[in-house]
């Protein structure tokens, strides 16, 4: 049966696909444990198992999956994605009575074609493994699974945060619509007062509420571990002894400080970079236009491989304006 706790895209019968694919194996019938029928009755049950238990395990936190909103509303099919970015343009004024010059207002808009990019690897299980480990009663290796998972989701993290230049395919940190500010005080934030941070830090938010007109409210300050040890360990001296990072959010509450060791020479130049953004699905967004998948298991000469896949169309912004970024190296 379907698994209640996948994903639309992330289930199919188990049981089902590999009742249908492993009798269809000329070896599995009698080559590889013998017995055709009670082999294949056990291998279905194993498979079953691992392809199920690989979607409920707890994959280690990846930054790049809260910085950056999924979004999965886009058919798994697709080739292509497009995106309209909209700008609103025209600005009213004070008027006569029986006034016949109303300004007109208008929306302009700009499409943008992306393409989706497949991702793929697989695991499997050889006939002395499939011997063992039913001879034993020893359940299939988990880890290839695990493995397996774990890959494709490193994959769409690197894609998320830093892109794929070959394909085509745009990054949080490498896209070129950001919008980037050169700090008051240059240099390793290490190596700066207090007073200089809380300087740099400041300005960032100027320079966003500047470059959009109060249209968009920051809400996470991203820092890498440098920069974001420096803000918090050294002192300011007026109006009373803090941290930088500690005024900082004082005076912008609606903000949140956190420390992304991905943004480690992120920036241009291998430089750490900041990001000061407002963190919604309205502004950016990775198309994950087929989440991780798990074919059915096929035989394969003396194995039984699964096959994983999915599909990624990249991260769009959608308001540029929204986001800022920053050397602090």
């Amino acid at each position: 049966m379907p698994l209640d706790n996948a994903t639309t895209h992330e289930r199919y019968d188990e049981s089902w696909a590999v009742s249908l694919s492993i009798p269809a194996s000329k070896w599995f019938k009698e080559d590889a444990l013998g017995d055709s029928l009670g082999a294949g009755v056990w291998l279905a049950r194993q498979l079953d198992y691992v392809v199920s238990k690989v979607y409920m395990r707890n994959i280690p936190s990846i930054n790049a999956n809260k910085l950056v909103p999924d979004d999965t509303s886009i058919p798994e099919w697709v080739e292509t994605v497009t995106v309209t970015q909209y700008d609103a343009v025209g600005m009213a004024k004070v008027i006569a009575n029986y006034a016949d010059d109303l300004p007109r207002v208008d929306v302009r808009g700009a499409a943008k074609t992306v393409s989706v990019k497949t991702l793929g690897d697989s695991f499997g299980y050889n006939v002395n493994e499939l011997r063992a480990s039913r001879a034993t009663g020893v359940g299939l290796d988990q880890r290839k699974a695990d493995a397996a998972r774990r890959a494709v989701d490193l994959k769409i993290a690197s894609i998320k945060l830093n892109g794929d230049t070959t394909f085509g395919l745009y990054g949080l940190f490498t896209h070129p619509n950001i919008p980037e500010v050169v700090l008051p005080t240059l240099g390793d934030w290490t190596t700066l007062t207090g007073d200089q941070i809380f300087a740099n830090l400041n300005a960032m938010a100027t320079a966003y509420y500047q470059q959009n007109l109060g249209v968009h409210t920051a809400n996470f300050l991203e820092l890498a571990p440098k920069a974001y040890t420096a803000a918090t360990s050294k002192f300011i001296t007026s109006p009373t002894p803090t941290t930088p990072l500690a005024a900082f959010l004082a005076a912008y509450p609606s903000i949140t400080a956190e420390m992304i060791w991905e943004l480690q020479g992120a920036g241009t130049g291998v430089k750490d970079m900041a990001l000061l953004y407002e963190r919604s699905a309205d502004n950016l967004a990775h198309y994950y236009v087929m989440p991780f998948t798990q074919l059915p298991p096929e035989a394969r000469n003396l194995e039984i491989v699964v096959d994983c896949m999915a599909r990624s169309g990249g991260v769009q912004i959608f308001y540029p304006l929204a986001l800022l970024k920053a050397m602090t190296t």
